[in-house]
Parts: structure tokens; C-alpha cells; sequence
């Protein structure tokens, strides 16, 4: 290979990396913007509480149904192809949902965005792993960074307009115009890794070994779905904070979370994937426990940073260890560990508040340090020949 043709060949993986993390970015806040949609859509629809309840579950079904299959799509159409497909639905549909004159409108729009939303983060950790397999270096925990900025980002971007005076409805075209940028200018940049008659036609029931990667994964996200749905409740109702500082738990998680994420890949590089879990999971720990038991106060909310810190490659870790194993293809494993993950983020809010209901946010957090040291038995031993 020749010089021009070496420089080339650097420059397209540089455009391929920075697409990766724009789509990551994408998703982030494709997300917040539906979220951020959502109590304009009941004013909108006149619809009660059950209904948009419904509405929420029928965006989650659409996609739990698509991730199911979003590795053989992934495999027969291309990273490309699948990712601008999602984009594309992300924002036919948020606009969908704006001007839907009924609430079956606005049923049928959440399926297809969920779907999107679903295909979107299985196919973009599929292009993650093939990148880091391509260049033979660690890009998941940054790449996984971009999706907490994305997501921090849409939260930010919907507050600022509205604070502005501009109507909901324009506020949500304008997310969509940022979408459309994301997608027109870096979509062509991604790898397209079709791999046809290799991929499966059908949901690929997963190996034990995949399954227990997908529990790993499931038991972490219901770790960031307890501070995310739950922690500003547990502070003011359990710890008697002020309701003025029920956010900044999860504030102070997220950013941690998003720091830790930076350097992660670097990180893990140089000391090893077991070596980083052995360190940050039991801070994780530690981190539960503070605020189980801690007083309100500084070190109480030090406790989620600890939280956020601990945790933040857990998920990238495993996630990358998808690439390397040899029981599954890459794509299928990607989509049955997505699946699983995205099962206990749908059930983690209603378990967490029923066993809330039943005992009390201390007896929800307390089953949440539990799963906690669970899934760090079973990250250190499936890591122990990594």
C-alpha cells in the first residue's frame, strides 16, 4: 500500500469513527426528544393518565418486538442502510406524533418511532464492535460517552427553545432538523459490514454464554434505571431532602457516568477489562450503601457519583466482549443481549415502585445493591480467562 493509499485507508476509519459516535450521539437524542414530548402529547391528545400509559407501553413494545430481529436486518441490509433507516423513522415519526389528530394516530406513530429507537441501538453497538474489531482497539466506553451527551444534550436543546417562547410543535421539527443533519452528513461514512447469507433470517435463541453477558447487562441497566426512575423520590420521600435538590442525585450520576466514560476505553487498554471491574464495581458498592445508610448531605450525594463512577464501563466492557467471542455472530449476540438489557429496563421502574409500595424505597434499593454484587460475582468470573 502506497503512501496516498495508506493516508486514504486512516482517513476513511477516522470519517467511520466519527460517524459512530455521531450516530451513538443520535440516539441519545433521538431518545430525550420523545421523552421530552411526551406531556405535550397528552395536553395535545386530551388524553388521561391510562392512555398515555398505553401509549408509553406501545413504544416500548415496538422496540423490544424490532430488536429481536435488528441483528438479521443488521446483517442482510448493512450498518448503513439499517441506521439510516432508523434515523428516517425517528423523524417521520417525532413529527408524526406532534400533528396526529387522534389518539389511534399517535399509537401508530409511537410503534414505528420505538422500532426505530430499538433498530437504532442494536445496529449502532454492532458498528461499534466492528470498528474496534477493524482497528483492533477499544472504542466502546467513548462511544457509549456520546450517548449520555446526546441524551444531556436533547434535555438541554428542548429546554432552552421552550424557554425562548417557541411553540412545542416547532421545537420538535427543529430536534428533527438536528436528526437530519446527523444523518445526511455522517450516514454515508458508516461501515456497511452486509453480511448476507451470514446473517439470520429469524431471533437466534442466544448460548448460555451470551445469556449470562445479557444478565450482566440487564442487572446494570436496572442499576441506572433505579437512579434514573428513583432516586429523587428516595431522597425527598426516605432521606427528607428538599424537593429543590430531588435532581441532583441523578445529575451527579450522570455526569460521573459520562466522565468515567471518557477515558474508559484508555483505561481498560492498559489495565485490562478484569482488572478496571475489580476496582470500580465494589465502589459501585459503596456507593449504595452511602446512600442507604448515609444522613442527607454532602457525602450522601458523594455516594452517586461513587455510583456513577463505578459503574460507567460495565456495560461498554461487555459490550466489546461481544466482538471477541466465537459462540454467536456478532450481530445476533448483539441483538439477544439488547433484547434482554432492554426487558429489564421495561420492568425495572414498575418492580422497583411495587416493592416500593409494598415496604419501601430502602427495600427497593436494598434488592438493587444485591443484583448489584450478583452481577459483579458473574462479570469477574465469565472475565477471569478475558
Amino acid at each position: 500500500m502506497g503512501y496516498t493509499e495508506a493516508m486514504e485507508h486512516k482517513k476513511k476509519i477516522r470519517w467511520e469513527i466519527y460517524s459512530a459516535k455521531a450516530f451513538y450521539f443520535l440516539g441519545g437524542f433521538g431518545f430525550t426528544a420523545w421523552a421530552s414530548l411526551i406531556p405535550f402529547l397528552k395536553h395535545n391528545l386530551e388524553i388521561p393518565d391510562d392512555h398515555l400509559g398505553i401509549l408509553l407501553l406501545t413504544l416500548g413494545a415496538g422496540a423490544l418486538v424490532m430488536m429481536f430481529f435488528a441483528g438479521a436486518i443488521a446483517a442482510r441490509l448493512g450498518c448503513r442502510r439499517s441506521l439510516t433507516v432508523g434515523g428516517l423513522g425517528m423523524i417521520v415519526c417525532l413529527n408524526g406524533l406532534c400533528h396526529a389528530p387522534v389518539y389511534a394516530g399517535a399509537i401508530g406513530f409511537a410503534v414505528i418511532l420505538g422500532a426505530s429507537l430499538g433498530l437504532s441501538d442494536v445496529v449502532v453497538n454492532i458498528n461499534g464492535i466492528y470498528i474496534e474489531r477493524k482497528i483492533h482497539k477499544r472504542l466502546m466506553s467513548g462511544l457509549q460517552a456520546m450517548w449520555s451527551l446526546g441524551n444531556f444534550s436533547g434535555a438541554a436543546f428542548f429546554a432552552l427553545l421552550l424557554s425562548l417562547g417557541l411553540h412545542w410543535k416547532l421545537v420538535a421539527l427543529a430536534a428533527t432538523m438536528v436528526i437530519a443533519g446527523c444523518l445526511f452528513f455522517f450516514a454515508p461514512h458508516l461501515m456497511q459490514n452486509r453480511q448476507g447469507n451470514r446473517g439470520s433470517s429469524h431471533f437466534v435463541r442466544p448460548k448460555p454464554y451470551i445469556l449470562l453477558i445479557g444478565v450482566i447487562c440487564t442487572i446494570s441497566f436496572l442499576v441506572e434505571g433505579s437512579i434514573n426512575d428513583w432516586s429523587g423520590v428516595f431522597l425527598t420521600t426516605e432521606k427528607g431532602v428538599d424537593i429543590s435538590y430531588s435532581g441532583l442525585g441523578l445529575t451527579l450520576f450522570t455526569a460521573a457516568a459520562f466522565l468515567m466514560r471518557l477515558p474508559g476505553d484508555s483505561l481498560v487498554m492498559h489495565f485490562g477489562s478484569r482488572h478496571i471491574l475489580t476496582v470500580s464495581l465494589p465502589i459501585a458498592f459503596t456507593g449504595f450503601l452511602g446512600i442507604l445508610f448515609l444522613p442527607p448531605g454532602p457525602l450522601l450525594f458523594l455516594a452517586f457519583i461513587l455510583i456513577g463512577v463505578g459503574c460507567a464501563n460495565t456495560v461498554p466492557v461487555f459490550y466489546s466482549l461481544l466482538g471477541t467471542q466465537k459462540v454467536m455472530p456478532v450481530a445476533d449476540a448483539v441483538s439477544a443481549v439488547s433484547t434482554i438489557g432492554y426487558v429489564g429496563i421495561l420492568l425495572a421502574p414498575a418492580v422497583l415502585g411495587f416493592i416500593g409500595r409494598a415496604f419501601s424505597l430502602y427495600a427497593s434499593f436494598g434488592l438493587v445493591t444485591v443484583l448489584l454484587v450478583v452481577m459483579s460475582v458473574i462479570a469477574l468470573r465469565l472475565l477471569k480467562n478475558v
